[in-house]
Parts: C-alpha cells; sequence; structure tokens
C-alpha cells in the first residue's frame, strides 16, 4: 500500500512539475516570436501604428522612423514640426543641432533604440551617397 502511495505522489509532483515549467519556460527566439516591425516601434516609443504607417507611406524606412522619434523625444518637438523642417531639405543632424542637441548622444541613443528593436540600416547604395 504505501509504495502505491508514493508511487502516485511522486507522478503528481513530476505533472506539477512539468506543468510548471512549461509555464515558465523561456519564449521562442527567432523570427517566430518577434513582433511586426510596426506594432514593436509602436510599443517601444509609444505612438499609433497609424502614425508609423503614415511615416512608411510617406517613404521613411524603419530606421529612419526611429531616428525621427528619437530626435521628437529627446527635444520635446512635436514631430509635424520636425518632418516639416525635414522637407525644408533639412537632414537629421541639423535638426538636431538646430534644436540644441548634441549629435553625438542622437546617435547613441538611436543605435540603442535601433539594436533593441533590431532595426538594421541597409547601407546607402552610390546613387545615395552622391
Amino acid at each position: 500500500m504505501k509504495k502505491t502511495k508514493t508511487t502516485s505522489m511522486l507522478l503528481a509532483l513530476a505533472f506539477s512539475f512539468a506543468l510548471l515549467g512549461s509555464a515558465l519556460a523561456v519564449p521562442p527566439k527567432g523570427p517566430e516570436a518577434a513582433l511586426p516591425k510596426t506594432k514593436a516601434v509602436s510599443f517601444y516609443f509609444n505612438r499609433s501604428g497609424d502614425e508609423i504607417a503614415g511615416l512608411r507611406a510617406a517613404g521613411f524606412g524603419y530606421g529612419e522612423i526611429v531616428k525621427i522619434f528619437v530626435i521628437a523625444e529627446m527635444s520635446r518637438q512635436e514631430l509635424k514640426d520636425l518632418l516639416a523642417e525635414n522637407r525644408k531639405g533639412y537632414g537629421w543632424g541639423a535638426i538636431s543641432l538646430k534644436l540644441g542637441l548634441n549629435p553625438v548622444f542622437v546617435k547613441k541613443r538611436v543605435d540603442s533604440a535601433r539594436r533593441d528593436l533590431d532595426i538594421r540600416v541597409r547601407p546607402a547604395t552610390e546613387t545615395e551617397k552622391s
């Protein structure tokens, strides 16, 4: 009688650990576990998906969107004001300087956000360099 009681207790304990182990399991890594970039950027910067979709429709890549949001966050400027300056022909570095931001700190923050979001920036092509 004692053997069956011990065996059933061990089975119950093993089952409990199996359930607990699956509940505590580390989420899978890789492409299946990653959020879509729009949702990831939206969550990271606390911005709406529509705002990001609008920037994507305007021709901005995710790397540039991260830069725009970082500058907006660091300068406490409205996104529309930053985009208006960019439309005038100012680059993001010039806009940062104009707003009194140190470009080195902006770059560090942008690089950190890109790493966190796993957003890689493609290298410029020869036509874009000139």
